[in-house]
């Protein structure tokens, strides 16, 4: 019936600083950014990756549940990403580890099984 996800929408108090933590921390580029009518589209994505990625759109985080979760063949390049831009994790385990992100976000890196 499908065949694939295009894009999900991710709530965040401030554009601009979740703008910087996806690229800078994540290695996320931007696939859209504009500004319709005072209101921003931010849209990013994973290299390589260009018709998948989150909206970055005002509204709450959720802070309960995991809303996101990020395959990687280097959890350890992941860990160390966090660690030099003070990102807390937790459970983390050999295949996987959970997060914030700066808007409170919770997100699992994992590895691909």
């Amino acid at each position: 019936m499908f065949r694939g996800i295009g894009r999900m929408v991710v709530g965040v108090s401030d554009q601009d600083e979740a703008l910087a933590f996806y690229r800078d921390v994540l290695g996320f580029v931007v696939l859209h950014d504009s500004d319709e009518e005072g209101f921003r589209y931010l849209h990013m994505g994973v290299p390589g990756q260009p018709g998948t990625g989150i909206w970055l759109m005002p509204g709450a985080a959720e802070h309960d549940r995991p809303l996101l979760v990020l395959f990687t063949e280097d959890l350890a390049g992941v860990v160390s990403a966090l660690e030099r831009h003070g990102v807390e994790r937790w459970a983390q385990t050999a295949t996987s580890l959970h997060f914030r992100d700066c808007c409170g976000n919770v997100i699992v890196a994992a590895v691909e099984s």
